[in-house]
């Protein structure tokens, strides 16, 4: 058999005192997508960074395809495409011009990155804009651009820190296609604060304080999550502090704030009805408690992620 594509086992970083990722243990076998998720200060960036082969870490084990990020990581940047969370590219240099410096550096010949170049710039819809300067596009065509520059070489890992973050919805539904895709012949890796975007990876990883919390299809994450909890949405002027005063409370197992309402994981044994739930929280100025199925969101409250 095949050695998978990532093994991690005690996977640390730590920046000073602070220690970002805190023990990560993953194992990824064949191409698919992946979504990350997490709160802030997670360790989202860093864990993407790390498998990108930009950061120097510690490990029990830190394999990526092939490759031991504990050593000589040149020859694994060369099958990764990497796309941060702000703009990397050169701004005065046209879309073409980035993909020809790009294709320099990864010595593709001038007919392989014509006919790489040609079928990006057609898939993105960028082909009219090849000649406008990269910084003068909007920031869904940057956002394309970045990524059909990162999967200009053909990478075996691709590697997304947020790329829908700001853009519109049909630049989100583009983007998507793209790493849909992908997924074909690149494991895909992909950062996201959007959670029906986390619902449409294969698998989802999501973490907390740097560690692992929870990994696998939406599905499994939910069906887990049914056995040991209720869920319930608290509608108030203040999420954040509904969020706050229901963790004090002894039935409730995770909450975070979410748009206009908090969302609340209950133990199922201790579920109370929504209505002993509102007077728990009244001090907070919650207007209306509602049950609701578990979803891929309440499940990761329920399992310890964001």
């Amino acid at each position: 058999m095949s050695a998978p594509l990532v093994r991690l086992r005690g996977l640390e970083k730590r920046f000073g005192a602070r220690r970002a990722l805190a023990g990560v243990d993953l194992e990824i076998a064949a191409p698919e997508i992946v979504g990350v998720v997490g709160p802030d200060g997670a360790g989202k960036t860093t864990l993407l960074r790390a498998l990108a082969g930009l950061l120097d870490v510690t490990a029990v084990e830190a394999q990526v395809l092939g490759w031991d990020l504990r050593g000589d990581v040149t020859e694994l940047k060369a099958h990764v495409g990497y796309v941060p969370q702000t703009f990397g590219l050169h701004h005065e240099l046209s879309v073409e011009e980035n993909l020809r410096f790009t294709a320099r550096l990864h010595r593709l010949s001038e007919a392989e990155l014509v006919r790489r170049r040609d079928a990006l710039l057609a898939r993105t819809g960028l082909a009219p804009f090849a000649g406008r300067p990269a910084g003068a596009l909007s920031g869904g065509m940057k956002q394309k651009l970045a990524i059909a520059n990162a999967l200009l070489p053909a990478p075996r890992l691709l590697v997304l820190d947020e790329p829908t973050a700001g853009v519109d919805v049909l630049a989100r539904a583009e983007i998507w296609s793209m790493l849909e895709r992908a997924r074909a012949d690149a494991l895909v890796v992909i950062s996201t604060s959007y959670l029906d975007e986390a619902a449409a990876c294969d698998r989802v990883l999501a973490l907390d304080g740097g560690r692992v919390v929870a990994f696998g299809t939406p599905a499994d994450l939910r069906a887990r999550a049914a056995g040991r909890v209720s869920a319930y949405r608290a509608w108030g002027d203040d999420p954040r502090a509904i969020a706050r005063a229901a963790r004090a409370l002894p039935y409730v197992t995770g909450a975070r704030a979410t748009g206009a309402f908090a969302r609340l994981a209950v133990r199922r044994a201790d579920a109370p009805d929504a209505g002993r739930v509102r007077r728990d929280l009244a001090p907070t100025g919650v207007r209306f408690v509602e049950r609701e199925p578990i979803g891929l969101d309440a499940a990761l409250v329920a399992l310890g992620g964001p």
